[in-house]
């Protein structure tokens, strides 16, 4: 059977790699850049603002719920948690998630949407609409990092379903 403490210990560590790769989809989606210079960033989404904004969430969603799991996991074998603070904790990771869903979903269908016209569109030149085509075609890479964010997130909000349910059902036992 799986103790209390290690699904704490799973969450936590859901949540730190988390915080992680939400930094890389941030950090890919900032310093993705044409190679030419345009007079404007016209290019830039704003589905690509969203996506960082939705990255920022889930790293502030990490950074609040971190304390939280190392004191359970500090404080799990001598008292039972508290059912609020696993309902706040629950409730937060509910939010995260569908956040970084919407995230992704914007990511993924901005980026798809772009491409299509891009490769659809007449341009001036062969190498503008190529520059184009490899920003976006590179604009995947944080997309797939803010899925893998969610996927994590989902993790550490199933950990803190059983927690959360393991409390309001009095279990106070550590291993079921």
């Amino acid at each position: 059977m799986v103790s209390r403490a290690a699904w704490v210990g799973g969450g936590l560590v859901s949540r730190l790699l988390m915080v992680a790769v939400l930094v890389a989809a941030v950090l890919l989606t900032v310093n993705n850049d044409t190679k030419r210079k345009y007079a404007d960033d016209i290019y830039k989404l704003e589905s690509y603002s969203y996506t960082v904004a939705a990255a920022a969430i889930g790293m502030a969603g990490c950074v609040l719920q971190v304390p939280v799991a190392v004191y359970l996991l500090c404080k799990s074998k001598r008292t039972t948690p508290s059912p609020l603070v696993l309902d706040v904790s629950m409730h937060l990771d509910v939010v995260v998630t569908v956040v970084l869903a919407t995230g992704v979903g914007a990511g993924f269908g901005a980026t798809v949407d772009a491409l299509r016209y891009v490769r659809h569109s007449t341009w001036p030149n062969d190498e503008t609409k190529q520059d184009f085509i490899r920003y976006y075609n590179k604009a995947f890479y944080p997309a797939i990092f803010l899925l893998a964010g969610m996927v994590l997130s989902m993790a550490a909000t199933v950990v803190s379903a059983r927690l959360r349910a393991r409390a309001a059902n009095g279990d106070v036992a550590d291993d079921v």
